[in-house]
């Protein structure tokens, strides 16, 4: 598992489970100190190790927030297109 407490104001948790013969993520991004609204996911990614899917989770929210996030704003937490579209 790996969770970023603070990144530019949101909380990211990424944790890797298997999924036919390779590594997936579920994803969480939640803005911080508002833990009531969260944006979750599943990744699609087929990584060797639970490790790399974690961390190209990780990647993956991190790149969400800086285009899409913006703390302090009223910016609703809708689906990432990378849940939507299934990174590999």
């Amino acid at each position: 598992m790996i969770v970023d407490a603070d990144y530019r104001g949101y909380r990211i948790e990424v944790v890797a489970f298997q999924s036919e013969g390779g590594w997936d993520a579920d994803v969480r991004i939640r803005r911080t100190p508002f833990t009531r609204t969260t944006c979750a996911g599943h990744l699609t990614c087929r990584k060797p190790t639970a490790q790399v899917a974690e961390q190209s989770g990780a990647a993956c929210a991190r790149q969400w927030v800086d285009r899409n996030g913006r703390p302090g704003s009223a910016q609703s937490l809708d689906e990432p297109e990378w849940v939507r579209a299934g990174v590999r």
